[in-house]
């Protein structure tokens, strides 16, 4: 990215745990815990530091694409190839399933939780933005997506954050829309400096991700590229930060570090 600026990783964060799990998907709350899928198709949740704190498994419904943990209390959980969606409470016990066939909506490349516990999902065959509420009722959709961009997208991951979704297309970039399903931005993979993001993080309107080495920051509204540089591990697979603690995924454990200062 033109003009990147990098800043080094403060100095005082300390490795407080290492856990071994084959983890393909990490996220992460805003009360700093935790979230892996493994590769047998589970969700294990921990603490800050790194103690377990809630399990979850379910195979019928096929592989678990992604996690949205931003509300601790109502954890989302997708599994694309099924069109279903669980919401979990705070210990990872199901409150509630979502078969999204029931609304007509067949081929979802891409759901979220949105502010108020309802959810968000990219409706592929009819090329919009859709929030269902617990009625199962289509309450707010974007305008067709093919009409506004020229072309279908795909999505592979989405989230809503600080008033915007943010849905991410594979080597075109991240559109954004607001919380009633209205266009408002785009970046693309270009400006974010990535074409093949699997997921991100957005802290204060800036797009967090992980690569070779570096934790890239993207400002949504400066439009400024910055990257800060961490410990590089050939095995890295994706780090998040959450105020006063770093957690990394690597190939066959998970790191959890703290600021001691």
């Amino acid at each position: 990215m033109i003009g990147m600026s990098f800043r080094p990783l403060p100095h005082d964060y300390q490795l407080t745990k290492t856990i071994p799990v084959k983890g393909t998907f990490m996220t992460t709350d805003p009360l700093k815990s935790a979230y892996v899928i493994n590769e047998k198709n589970q969700v294990i949740k921990y603490d800050s530091v790194g103690n377990r704190m809630g399990f979850f498994s379910e195979n019928k419904f096929g592989p678990l694409h992604s996690i949205d943990a931003k509300t601790p209390f109502n954890v989302m959980l997708f599994y694309k190839e099924q069109g279903t969606i669980i919401t979990t409470d705070f210990r990872l016990n199901k409150k509630r399933m979502y078969k999204l066939s029931s609304v007509g909506i067949d081929n979802v490349a891409a759901a979220c939780m949105s502010h108020d516990n309802y959810i968000w999902v990219y409706d592929m065959d009819d090329n919009r933005l859709k929030k269902i509420n617990s009625s199962y009722k289509v309450i707010y959709q974007s305008q067709d997506v093919l009409a506004l961009l020229g072309e279908e997208i795909e999505p592979n991951f989405m989230m809503e954050k600080d008033g915007l979704i943010y849905v991410n297309v594979p080597k075109m970039g991240v559109i954004m829309f607001d919380i009633f399903g209205t266009y408002y931005t785009s970046a693309s993979s270009s400006d974010i400096g990535k074409a093949d993001l699997r997921s991100f993080q957005v802290l204060n309107n800036q797009i967090l991700y992980y690569d070779q080495g570096l934790l890239n920051i993207y400002h949504v509204f400066s439009r400024e590229p910055q990257a800060i540089r961490i410990p590089k591990s050939a095995s890295t697979k994706d780090v998040r930060v959450e105020k006063g603690f770093l957690y990394v995924l690597n190939e066959e454990e998970i790191q959890f570090f703290t600021l001691i200062r």
